[in-house]
């Protein structure tokens, strides 16, 4: 027996499912399920729904129950922002409904104006079928890095660029004429539709661009913080000398103040923010880096900052992603010190490396939680308060890269972030 045969011979409900499971598939390379059986069954449900549900021209039913149906069960069922979901959301229902309404209308009176409707009947769902295969394997190919996040600017850029497309499908859904029995009218609307279906590639590499442009700019955050590490460590061995070359004129000096001038002699020596700064934190550069420069923030910030490093060795990430960590934790506890009166803006960090085990805690002072308040995340004292959280979202996401955790504790006047991250020798 053929494989054709075999297909043919195979009921219609079975090439539906797995259509249905291919559509799953696809969906999961840039969508995370929550894990939940009942999550994954009714994501599911609606890939397969999806799949084979039938839109005809000027039907306005079909086509807006299935794509709220179809956006419902991805807003219960898939992790990550909202904005994210309703994107992406988007860009799969306006390709998957496009296709289907191209193959029901267009496909169909052209088979029909040929005299091979049973030709279209037997290739109906295996068409179908070959059209979520496809999906899958392009999505698989060509998908962003996996549990990608963009800021909300670009994703408010990603759902203007997706209107266009969907607007065109339901244009020609919704306002055409469904009674034209026409072949030039079938080749245009035809041509559109294949348009809407082709955008969602350009759509998907848009996705890939911004979030590599995303990556960039961490690298060269982090460049540009490297290079002010070593400039002034240079400026900081360079001042050091000075002090030495001088000191046997500082002793000189000091033999010939009185008490108290003599006194207040050493304390602006002491003062010196050379002898004050700290450029060695711990044996990995990069972090060594991010102290420097966030310790320097804390000082015109007037913010009390201590730290106990226990990290003997360079880490074995990327150091794009030791700067995500480091650096956003510090600049959010800075952001919650920053709001409350100068005593009060305390900052602790505290990390160790041992036993393949990286810890990391950030604590800092933070509002008093009021009676009957809501315990939750401290307010942003940002201007753009949608970018809020985008920055504990990168820590979470450098993190899991590497198979880590993270944890979050709100008590009465204090805010807690723990990140751990398992490290091989």
């Amino acid at each position: 027996m053929s494989l054709w045969t075999y297909i043919k011979q195979l009921p219609t409900g079975v090439l539906g499912m797995i259509a249905g499971v291919f559509i799953y598939f696809a969906l999961s390379c840039l969508l995370r399920v929550k894990e939940k059986w009942w999550c994954k069954g009714l994501l599911y449900i609606g890939c397969w729904i999806a799949s084979f549900t039938v839109i005809f021209i000027g039907d306005p039913v079909n086509l807006t129950y299935s794509i709220a149906f179809f956006m419902l069960v991805l807003w219960i069922t898939c992790k990550g922002s909202w904005r994210k979901r309703l994107t992406l959301g988007l860009m799969f229902a306006s390709l998957i409904f496009a296709f289907n309404a191209f193959y029901d209308n267009c496909i169909a009176l052209l088979a029909h104006m040929q005299g091979k409707d049973a030709l279209f009947g037997n290739m109906y769902l295996v068409c179908r079928l070959l059209f979520a295969i496809s999906l899958f394997f392009f999505v698989r190919y060509k998908k962003p890095e996996q549990d990608f996040e963009l800021s909300p600017s670009l994703w408010r850029l990603m759902m203007l660029l997706t209107i266009s497309p969907l607007g065109i499908m339901g244009a020609l859904i919704l306002l055409r004429d469904p009674e034209y029995h026409f072949l030039r009218t079938a080749i245009s609307d035809g041509a559109l539709f294949l348009v809407v279906m082709l955008s969602f590639a350009g759509l998907l590499r848009v996705l890939v661009v911004l979030d590599r442009q995303q990556g960039l700019e961490r690298e060269n955050a982090l460049a540009l913080m490297q290079r002010n590490y070593y400039n002034t460590m240079e400026q900081h061995q360079f001042e050091i000398r000075r002090i030495r070359h001088d000191l046997s004129n500082h002793l000189q000096a000091l033999l010939a103040l009185p008490g108290e001038a003599r006194e207040e002699y050493i304390k602006e020596m002491l003062d010196n923010p050379v002898l004050m700064q700290r450029l060695s934190w711990c044996g990995d550069s990069t972090v060594n880096a991010v102290l420097t420069t966030k310790e320097g923030m804390m000082r015109q910030k007037e913010i009390d900052f201590s730290a106990k490093l226990d990290i003997g060795e360079e880490l074995p990430f990327e150091k794009a992603d030791i700067c995500a960590m480091f650096a956003n934790a510090l600049d959010n506890a800075a952001e919650a010190c920053e709001k409350l009166e100068k005593p009060m803006r305390k900052m602790q960090l505290d990390a160790r490396l041992g036993k393949g085990i990286l810890a990391v805690r950030v604590e800092n002072a933070c509002e008093k939680i009021s009676a009957g308040g809501k315990r939750g995340l401290p307010k942003t004292t940002k201007r753009d308060e949608e970018n809020h959280g985008f920055g504990l979202k990168s820590i979470q996401k450098a993190v899991k890269k590497y198979g880590g955790s993270m944890e979050i504790r709100r008590e009465e006047q204090s805010f807690q972030l723990f990140f751990y991250l398992p490290v091989e020798k």
